[in-house]
């Protein structure tokens, strides 16, 4: 019994684990042959539509980043601008004193005078700086060194070395030394923005002020060329500026008796008297160049606006606008706006015609809702009509 027990559970026992992989890999080879290994996908691939999307959608995407930083670029170029323009000329002369009391200065310190303080913070030399060493600091990115030669060797930063003008080199180097040409553009507009109204008459500051303007045309002209022509406008406006109130005064008077003749185009004259001021390769780009077209319509509305109230206080005995906010965004509205609700008793003396011109302005020219080429769009379509 015990005997027949055991030969039955010997044939019931499983198989061994050599005997089963034996038994499996004969039936498996057998039943199908072995395929050699290959790398799948454990999901499938999207759709060519799907990739397509995406792709466009990240270009979009690299696009915007792209103009964001050109945007904050801007943004901080015109930031450094106005830092540098903010403070009125009065107060400005009061804190640092004009250029033609600098130079006085300085050559009674020559004398043996009293010595004052200096123009800016910086650290004089003990000897002339030369035109290889700016170049040099312009090369290493130099900052200190190149505005110790603003405060104390101006002119250097006029004087060609080799082919080219320290402005022209600098945008040359690349988008890396942006901040230098701030740096240098910067200088410029400060040297004119304390010059005295005598000055202008003087033969040392004509040949300053006339290799300053070869500076500009030229830096104007390079940049038109160059991937980054952020500072055109500020090119522009230096140039303007450096032919001081006089130009303003005799634009604003010139607008003034077109402003008389019911017939004639004022906002149009306006815009040309500022583009005189480019260069002829500037004139040229067709469709122009954006943010010189919006310096261009900020400057020729500033024109009109002035040349609108100077028509009005003539007649009731008022004193014109000042010049020191022209072409800086809507300063000159705000002032023009101040006055005409200061003055509203006197301003209805004046002719009712030039009190329609006056309305117009404030109507148009202050217009948030549109850029200043709109703004300068409307009034002209009121004022260029013929009546």
């Amino acid at each position: 019994m015990t005997s027949n027990y055991s030969q039955a559970a010997q044939g019931l026992a499983p198989p061994s684990p050599g005997h089963r992989r034996s038994v499996s890999s004969s039936s498996f080879s057998s039943t199908s042959p072995r395929l050699p290994p290959c790398p799948i996908l454990l999901h499938p691939l999207p759709p060519a539509s799907s990739l397509a999307k995406e792709s466009a959608a990240q270009s979009e995407l690299e696009l915007d980043r792209q103009t964001r930083q050109l945007h904050r670029e801007k943004e901080l170029a015109e930031a450094l601008q106005d830092q540098a323009w903010s403070i009125e000329r009065a107060a400005v002369r009061e804190e640092q004193g004009t250029w033609t009391k600098t130079l006085q200065r300085r050559k009674n310190e020559k004398k043996g005078g009293v010595e004052d303080e200096q123009w800016g913070d910086t650290k004089g030399f003990v000897r002339p700086p030369q035109a290889y060493e700016l170049y040099q600091a312009i090369d290493k990115h130099d900052i200190d060194y190149i505005m110790r030669v603003r405060d104390h060797a101006f002119s250097l930063l006029l004087q060609k070395n080799g082919a080219e003008f320290p402005i022209v080199y600098a945008s040359r180097i690349g988008a890396g030394h942006r901040d230098v040409v701030i740096l240098l553009v910067g200088a410029l507009s400060r040297y004119v923005n304390h010059l005295e109204p005598e000055d202008f008459d003087k033969k040392e500051t004509k040949d300053i002020l006339k290799a300053l303007r070869a500076n500009l045309k030229l830096a104007i002209d390079h940049s038109l060329h160059s991937s980054s022509p952020h500072l055109l406008s500020s090119y522009l406006q230096v140039l303007i500026m450096s032919e001081g109130d006089s130009f303003l005064h005799r634009a604003v008077y010139e607008l003034t008796l077109l402003l008389r003749d019911p017939h004639s185009r004022p906002v149009l004259e306006a815009e040309t008297m500022v583009r005189r001021f480019c260069t002829k390769e500037l004139r040229g780009v067709a469709g122009g160049v954006g943010e010189v077209e919006e310096y261009v319509a900020n400057a020729a509305l500033d024109l009109v606006i002035m040349a609108g109230w100077s028509l009005v206080a003539g007649q009731v005995g008022l004193d014109n606008l000042p010049t020191h906010t022209f072409a800086r965004d809507l300063r000159t509205y705000q002032l023009f706006s101040e006055a005409m609700d200061e003055h509203v008793s006197k301003l209805h003396k004046a002719n009712p015609r030039y009190r329609k011109i006056l309305r117009t302005i404030k109507d148009f020219a202050g217009d948030t809702r549109k850029g200043v080429r709109g703004r300068l769009r409307d009034v002209a379509g009121v004022l260029d009509q013929d009546e």
